[in-house]
């Protein structure tokens, strides 16, 4: 059962960055709080040093589907990123059966919220709700300015008896989360420090 809710889980988080078909225009705040008081599994991600500024990584923020249009670092066998509309985006994982959507749900000045749903058939199908937040802001070191992004993820199954059973696996699946968040946050800070870099040799 262990091996199966493993398999299972990692495939359900990567269309979150990632995030029901139907959200209302505007998500309202107490939902956000439901979600995140009754969350399945909560992973709090160590701070990413993106060597960027404020405006570019606040334009992939806004604009997610970007992140597949800039060099290799997502091909289409691992996320393919559809605009709907209102902050909207459909996703599709096709080598892993993973479709969902998500919205933008809150912006405030240093932090966005996303709100998503999704479907996976992994040795079973199943659904969930995810929230991502993250929060950035101006860092600087020796070797300059930075942002300093904070990711946080709560995640929660649609399905009572699989969430028991996901809580009391956490420490096999945890680890295996934090890694996978790892490799696509990488391939995210990459995406937005090479914009940046092509933006700045432009000047």
């Amino acid at each position: 059962m262990y091996k199966i809710l493993n398999n299972a889980l990692i495939v359900y988080f990567i269309f979150s960055l990632c995030h029901t078909s139907v959200y209302s225009d505007t998500i309202p705040n107490d939902k956000l709080q439901y979600i995140i008081n009754h969350s399945t599994i909560t992973r709090v991600q160590k701070p990413l040093e993106v060597r960027t500024d404020k405006e570019t990584l606040e334009y992939f923020i806004e604009h997610v589907e970007e992140l597949t249009k800039y060099g290799k670092d997502f091909n289409k066998k691992e996320l393919i990123l559809e605009v709907k509309g209102n902050s909207r985006y459909g996703i599709t994982m096709p080598s892993k059966k993973v479709t969902g959507e998500f919205t933008i749900a809150e912006k405030q000045p240093g932090k966005v919220t996303y709100l998503g749903h999704g479907n996976a058939s992994v040795f079973f199908r199943f659904s969930g709700t995810i929230i991502l937040e993250t929060c950035y802001s101006t860092k600087k070191d020796e070797t300059g300015y930075y942002e300093e992004v904070k990711t946080t993820v709560y995640l929660k199954f649609d399905n009572a008896i699989l969430a028991v059973f996901a809580k009391a696996a956490s420490p096999i699946i945890n680890p295996k989360l934090d890694k996978l968040i790892s490799k696509l946050a990488a391939k995210t800070k990459n995406v937005v420090e090479n914009a940046y870099s092509n933006k700045y040799l432009k000047k």
